[in-house]
Parts: structure tokens; sequence; C-alpha cells
């Protein structure tokens, strides 16, 4: 079987790291921060202003984005895809454009079969379920929904799918390790395994810099950004990018308080954006080791020093809810 999920994330670490980088193949177009789950890990419990992007953004935006050289994007980033209700239209506006590749990565709850079949035909590449344990027990636990059953049965489905319908999507499956469920990988592993194409678990991160308590449910590496072994320079601002719900060209997917935005893509252009000023001199920042002071310098390093945002117009002080 290829590993075609391993291969896409060792390119994405391959970055030109320039102050100003080849425009990437690749971005990802949050669709909508809203999720309903509240994984205990995750930075979305603590965000403010939740939003599912306006639609005519969307196809805005997929159509300059393309025009600048991209050609794969992925269709979520801090929240939920399947809340976004004009999801199939965005897949298929993204084929018709030109997108070789698109994917999602979701819960799987909403991902129910009539949800699920209009996104599927419309044309999405891959489909990645995020699933934290391998009991019912530990899933509602972490994931602060009792959903592990309907999530195993939505999967078993996309996945009978396929074979009835003759597309040709691609399946995963990611689980993040914590304390709670690291004697559950193997269990979940033997039960997914017949109906995907990769697994992908990953060790613990710190949310980009803004989940430092994640270090009490399970071990976060230092010099491990997103769970990918990677050190010194992050590769995500030289090599991708995110636009936020409203709009907002971020230096990261993981930007869950708006602390790394470098644009306002209402009223700048994507193209003049991944080259601007702040862009720059973010980037040099990374190339100088000088990141202290951002969220970008916890996550690497994994400390609880405080931050301040590229550009504090934007940035959203983190809510802070119990941790369950």
């Amino acid at each position: 079987m290829s590993k075609i999920l391993k291969k896409r994330k060792a390119d994405a670490m391959e970055a030109s790291f320039e102050l100003v980088p080849p425009f990437p193949r690749e971005f990802q177009l949050d669709i909508s921060s809203v999720c309903n789950h509240a994984c205990n890990f995750c930075s979305n419990v603590r965000m403010a202003n939740k939003k599912v992007m306006d639609k005519d953004l969307v196809f805005r935006l997929l159509s300059e984005v393309f025009d600048c050289g991209a050609r794969d994007v992925g269709l979520y980033g801090t929240g939920e895809p399947f809340l976004a209700k004009h999801l199939p239209a965005y897949v298929e506006t993204a084929k018709e454009i030109g997108y070789e590749y698109i994917f999602i990565t979701t819960n799987g709850a909403g991902a129910i079969p009539s949800r699920a079949e209009a996104v599927l035909k419309a044309g999405l590449d891959s489909i990645k379920f995020s699933i934290h344990a391998g009991t019912r027990e530990t899933y509602k636990q972490i994931h602060g929904k009792d959903d592990f059953e309907k999530v195993i049965k939505n999967l078993k489905w996309v996945s009978e799918f396929r074979k009835s319908s003759g597309l040709n999507y691609r399946i995963y499956v990611t689980m993040v390790q914590t304390k709670a469920n690291f004697n559950e990988v193997d269990k979940l592993y033997k039960l997914v395994e017949p109906y995907i194409d990769e697994w992908d678990p990953h060790m613990l991160n710190n949310s980009c810099g803004t989940m430092p308590e994640n270090n009490e449910i399970g071990e976060v590496e230092a010099n491990n950004i997103r769970g990918r072994g990677h050190t010194d320079i992050c590769f995500q601002p030289f090599k991708s990018f995110t636009i936020t719900p409203e709009g907002y060209m971020s230096a990261c997917v993981l930007d869950y308080h708006k602390a790394l935005i470098v644009a306002d893509l209402n009223t700048e252009s994507v193209k003049d954006a991944w080259k601007n000023e702040v862009y720059k001199r973010f980037r040099k920042q990374h190339l100088d080791d000088k990141t202290e002071g951002t969220i970008c310098y916890n996550c690497i390093h994994n400390t609880t020093k405080p931050f301040k945002g590229i550009q504090d117009q934007y940035t959203e002080t983190p809510i802070r809810p119990p941790r369950r």
C-alpha cells in the first residue's frame, strides 16, 4: 500500500527557507472555526468569536489562490468542516477551478451518509477521521461527546461507499496520544485498519504554543513542531498558509487565537500578502532564531512564556475553561 499521507507530510517540511519563498502548492481554507466536539487537548475550546466562513468569500479565495499557483487545498483548520453547510459546493467548485488534491480532517460525527455522500461525490480526494480513543468511555472523556460508535459507523460507511461507488478518495485515521488513551492505540488501529488506507497516530503537542497545560495530560516533546519531529526552523511559514473564517492570512494552521495573522485578505490580495513586509519580518525571526515572544517559541520549545501576536489588532485572548 502506498503511503501517500506520509509522503505529503514529509514534502511539507521540504521548504525553501527564504524571506519570500515560492508561492505554496498547498494551503488551508478554514471554512469553520466552530466545532461540535470539545477535545481536551485542543485549543478550539478556548477560541473566541467562532464563525463559519461566508460562502462568497470561500469561492473568491479558492479562485484567487489558484491563480497564484496553489493546486492543493485543505478545507478545514481550527474547526469542524462538516459544520459548513456548503461543503459539497466548495469541493465541487475547487475541482472545477482545477485543484488537484482537496482534503479535509473531521471528527467524523457529522459525516453521516446523507451528508458525506454529497461531499465525496463532489470530488473530495481524501478524508481523515480524528478519533482519539479505542473505547467509548475514553472517547467521551477526551472528545467531550459520546459519539464513538457513531463515528466508527460513519467511517465504515465511507469505506463501503468507496467500493460501491467506484470513487477513488483516500481514507485516513489520526489519533493524538495522551495518558488517557495511550493503552488504546493498538485497539483503535485494529478496529479501523480494515477501512482505511493509512494510520496516522502522533504524539501530543501544545497546540502550537497555546495549550501549555497539555503537559499535564500527556507527553509533549520539545523541538517536535506539530508532532512531526522537525527541529530548529518551523516549515509552515515558508511552505503554506491558512486563511481564517474572517478572511485573514495566518502563518499557521493552528492559529486558534489569531496571533500569527500577516494580512487581511479582505483588503490585500493573496499574492501581495504572501510577500508583504509583515510576513517577511516574521520569517526572518524564524531564520534568525529570534521567535521568543511569539507562540512559535512556545510551540518549538514547549514553554509557557508570555506571547504577543504578530499584529495585535487581530490577536484574541484565549478563553480558559476548566480542564476536564
